[in-house]
Order: C-alpha cells, then structure tokens, then sequence
C-alpha cells in the first residue's frame, strides 16, 4: 500500500475503548448479551431509526447508531474488523485521516441504512468499517494494485455476499459506508501521491461526504412511519 508512516495506532484503540464502553453501558441499562431483540437500553435510546429522527428531532442517532451493538458477538466482530483494518490504514493515512474517514462512513453508512430501511432500527460500527475497507482499495487502486491482490480485497468480497444475502444485515449501511470511505481515501490517496496537504484534503473530503450524507440521512428519515417512544 502506502509508506507507512511512523503514527502508531492510538485512534483504533481508543475507537476499539469506545465501542466495548459503550456497549457495557448499554448491557448495564438493559441491552442485550446475546443480541435477541430485547435491547431496552442504549440501543432503543439511541440507534438510527428514521421516525425517531424525523418526528422526535432525534436527528444524533444518525451517529450515536454507530456506536451500538446488537449482542457480544455483533460486537466482536465489528471490533475486530476494526482492529485489521486500524493496523492496515492508520499508519498509513495518519491519526486525523483516518479518524476522518472512520467518521464520514460511519455517517454515510447511517444515509445508506436509512435509505434501504427507514423504519428499522439499526445500530453497529460495520458501516465505518466498510468505509475503511473502501478506503484501503482506493488506497491500492491509486498505487496500481489489483484489488484481488491485497489482503482486503476477498474479504470485501465475501462481506459483501454476506450483505446481500443475510436479511438481519443492513446491505445499505454497509453500501453507503463503503462507498463514502472510498471518496475519503480517494481524496487521500490523491494528496498521499501529490505529497501536498496529505490531512487537509481528506479532511475536507470527509466534511463534505459527512455534511452530504447528514442531509440525506434526514431526507431518508422522512420516510419513516415507526417511533419508538421511551418508557
């Protein structure tokens, strides 16, 4: 991929802490272990539901949704996806890089779900995750490398086969999360060859696709007719 420069991996760890936190928290409040569709805590309160956006003006759950996990094991995996991706790209894009794409497709992965299903509630880091993937291949593709030959490209793949096949998965939050991070590492990419505003430039490039995807968020959330009103 990309020299490697000499950042460590402070932001995936702490993104890693924040994720596991937050989901004890919500297991403290009332959330699920196994994930079964009981989760009366932080996921009712806060993932991304469009009518709850749309009616209550709880337009933050456009982001807090992202921070949610529905059981343990949706947890684990979406951490240690998280944990690949953070060792393959911070090094590479820098802290407030990579910082900024895990944002904006955290963002346009919740456009993407509420575009798809404005009326369910969906929570889990796996649209952020997928912008990363989006932007490693951006990342490759700019250095002439095949998708199919790095490590990342099968395994985007195979979850998006998954995505498309397994109902209890939002295809559209991992759509609109692979899609806005590969704008954002495009951009970086772009900047990384060019070696001038190597930050500026995907930050700015992560404003506008979070800022966009923000607007269309509120837009799909429109469409919902479901509340879920706190008891």
């Amino acid at each position: 991929m990309v020299p490697k420069r000499t950042d460590t991996w402070y932001v995936s760890y702490a993104l890693i802490a924040v994720n596991v936190v937050v989901f004890i928290v919500g297991v403290a409040m009332g959330d699920s272990l196994d994930g079964g569709g009981n989760e009366v805590g932080l996921v009712h309160r806060a993932a991304t539901l469009g009518g709850n956006i749309e009616y209550l003006n709880e337009w933050w759950r456009v982001f807090t949704g992202g921070f949610l996990h529905h059981g343990v094991f949706h947890l684990g995996v979406n951490m240690f996806s998280l944990y690949i991706l953070g060792l393959a790209l911070e090094r590479s894009l820098g802290k407030v890089s990579f910082t900024a794409v895990y944002l904006s497709s955290l963002v346009s992965g919740s456009f993407g779900a509420l575009i798809e299903a404005p009326n369910s509630l969906v929570a889990g880091a796996s649209g952020a995750i997928f912008g990363l993937m989006g932007a490693y291949v951006a990342l490759s593709l700019a250095q002439g490398v095949g998708l199919f030959q790095t490590p990342i490209g099968p395994i985007l793949a195979i979850n998006l086969v998954i995505s498309f096949t397994v109902r209890s998965v939002s295809l559209g939050g991992h759509i609109g999360g692979l899609i806005g991070g590969f704008l954002v590492g495009a951009a970086a990419a772009q900047a990384i060859r060019r070696q001038q505003h190597t930050t500026v430039i995907p930050v700015l490039a992560a404003a506008v696709v979070a800022g966009a995807s923000f607007v269309g968020a509120l837009w799909a959330a429109s469409r919902s007719n479901v509340v879920l009103l706190l008891s």
